[in-house]
């Protein structure tokens, strides 16, 4: 199977404009009893997209944090869905979307998820986390 040329994908992409981006689902969870100094953060993200009658690329980019201390036992988990809606010039394909979903959508959600965990984390009592910057 062929792939997308390098110029097929930025036009594909110039021709993208966000309309929206919501936060869908959140689901939180700590167990103060399991925190422990040295905890481990693994961070996993998915993703999907639709193509909608009225031409709109619609993407859902899941975040999963998973910290869990020296028992190897989790102790905070946050995970988070956001839905990205495009108004796009041509059309979506999954060669496209294979790309996008490594290169250019987590440059647009990352922001949004970090934000999130700093804030949801000092919320549950505990020093808020700040995750780094996205370097791809």
């Amino acid at each position: 199977m062929e792939k997308i040329s390098p110029e097929e994908y930025r036009k594909i992409l110039e021709g993208l404009e966000l309309i929206d981006i919501v936060l869908s689902s959140i689901k939180a969870e700590i167990k103060h009893d399991m925190l422990s100094e040295g905890m481990k953060i693994s961070i996993k993200d998915s993703a999907e997209y639709e193509l909608t009658e009225n031409d709109e690329f619609v993407v859902k980019d899941r975040y999963v944090l998973t910290a869990k201390n020296t028992k190897n036992k989790t102790a905070l988990k946050i995970e988070a869905v956001y839905v990205l809606v495009f108004e796009t010039k041509l059309k979506i394909t999954d060669d496209f979307f294979e790309i996008y979903k490594e290169t250019s959508l987590p440059l647009n959600v990352w922001p949004f998820f970090r934000e999130l965990v700093n804030s949801i984390t000092g919320r549950m009592n505990i020093p808020p986390l700040t995750l780094p910057l996205l370097k791809r």
